[in-house]
């Protein structure tokens, strides 16, 4: 290479040290920089500027005045100052690495939305916050309280919803707080309307027909049609819904969708492991019990399955006694499930479907059942009369006592409420009769939500030994 051109090379790294703030290049030893020439001073430039500005001794008049202007020149080595858009060199880059930066950080967050809603965990939570909002318009909301009118004479199924209640007669849905306030009132124009409940909200459903629609306490979330008949619904806390449909080529289909009514799971159902009955989800929103029943050897059998949605394959099973039917499900514990028969009790094991606890009936008839946490209330109905039995986690009798024409029971933590044909009554849970009252019109249910709720028609209150 030339040393001209080696001389123009290290010139130029100078530059670009000069321009990013750098030390400058050391020179190669052994060899000088040329000494440049001096230069002479340039003498000031000089330049002239023509003014024109009103003569007042003229009227007003404007002359032109010529002014001589020295221009000082720039001294050696002073660069002139920068003008437009031009920017020193690391600058440019620093902005350059700071929008790459907040384009990978937009970019994560897209991706972690796109996860969040392929997978529900955005709509689960946004449905949960939907949910929270409603509890607090309705904490603002309350009015009147208990008693309060419903307008509904013969309920069909009245459930907790919240600690309020949801309650269903042939053509009216009414939805009431759990501070006594009617949040509003329903007819879907269903043939035959059923419900099942979750937490805070509850799905509407037509026995005989082919839709449904998911109900908070203040609107309508969702609705969809099947193309098979609707046999069952169940829901869990979460609102994760259940649903069992007839089907072409099979006993029956059971589907599970999210909270969002996207689809998870599909169980397609054969004519040996029979038709469904009851079904409940466990606390974790992911297993579920589901009864069936088939005809076995001219008999009614039916089957307890234990079932995951996170699973494609079926679950353990329990067989009940031959002729007995299955009327309830209930979780007791993560990996406990209570199957109440017509014949006899039973505690199954979820893991295995294995029968851990057993209360046999002694031939008497079951006249109603009640499950609160782990305590079970039973009303049996004997030749002497009604017997209220209370039985504990592990169906041990801790309780007993005469119920007299009592026709239902409900079970509270610390008391067991009967009804029968005008009067209600409380009793401890070892049985023993805690007070009694008499009523002037027919109980027809009693709800046991934040606070024990007496419904009698077309009214409902708190129940007490008073009021």
């Amino acid at each position: 290479m030339r040393a001209e051109d080696k001389e123009r090379l290290a010139r130029r790294q100078r530059m670009l040290a000069r321009e990013r703030g750098e030390s400058l290049p050391e020179p190669e030893p052994g060899r000088t920089e040329p000494k440049k020439p001096e230069r002479k001073a340039k003498p000031a430039a000089q330049a002239t500027k023509t003014i024109r500005k009103p003569d007042e001794s003229r009227g007003g008049e404007k002359t032109e005045e010529t002014k001589t202007i020295s221009l000082t020149p720039r001294p050696e080595g002073v660069r002139a100052p920068r003008t437009g858009n031009t920017r020193p060199f690391s600058p440019i880059l620093r902005r350059r690495a700071r929008r790459r930066r907040i384009m990978l950080v937009v970019l994560l967050l897209a991706l972690l939305l796109a996860a969040a809603s392929v997978t529900g965990v955005l709509g689960a939570s946004l449905s949960s916050l939907g949910d929270t909002l409603d509890s607090v318009a309705l904490y603002f909301q309350r009015g009147g309280g208990w008693p309060a009118e419903t307008g509904i004479q013969e309920p069909t199924r009245i459930e907790e919803l919240a600690g309020g209640f949801v309650e269903l007669d042939g053509e009216d849905v009414a939805i009431y707080s759990a501070y006594g306030t009617q949040v509003r009132t329903l007819q879907p124009g269903y043939t035959r309307p059923a419900l099942a409940v979750g937490n805070t909200r509850f799905v509407l459903y037509d026995r005989s027909g082919t839709s449904l629609q998911v109900e908070s306490r203040t609107r309508t979330l969702y609705t969809k049609t099947f193309t098979n008949a609707i046999m069952l619904c169940a829901m869990s806390q979460n609102g994760s819904l259940g649903v069992v449909t007839e089907s072409d080529r099979y006993a029956a289909e059971l589907q599970v969708f999210s909270p969002t009514m996207r689809s998870t799971y599909s169980w397609k159902m054969t004519q040996d492991q029979g038709t469904p009955l009851a079904m409940s989800f466990a606390s974790d929103n992911r297993r579920f019990a589901v009864g069936t029943v088939a005809a076995r050897n001219g008999q009614m059998a039916c089957t307890v399955f234990m079932m995951d949605t996170a699973k494609s394959e079926t679950g353990p099973a329990y067989t009940a006694d031959e002729g007995s039917l299955l009327l309830q499900l209930h979780w007791l514990s993560s990996d406990r499930v209570l199957a109440v028969f017509d014949t006899y009790a039973a505690v199954l094991s979820a893991s295995d479907g294995t029968e851990t606890a057993r209360y046999d009936f002694g031939g008497v008839s079951l006249q109603g059942a009640s499950v609160n946490r782990r305590t079970t209330a039973l009303l049996l109905s004997t030749h002497s009369g009604n017997e209220l039995l209370v039985l504990n986690g592990d169906l041990q009798v801790v309780g007993q006592g005469d119920a007299g024409q009592a026709e239902g029971v409900a079970c509270a933590d610390t008391a067991v409420y009967l009804w029968g044909v005008n009067s209600v009554s409380c009793h401890e849970l070892d049985g023993s009769e805690r007070w009694t009252r008499e009523l002037d019109s027919r109980p027809q249910a009693i709800l046991v939500a934040n606070q024990p709720l007496l419904f009698t028609a077309g009214r409902v209150e708190v129940l007490n030994a008073s009021t």
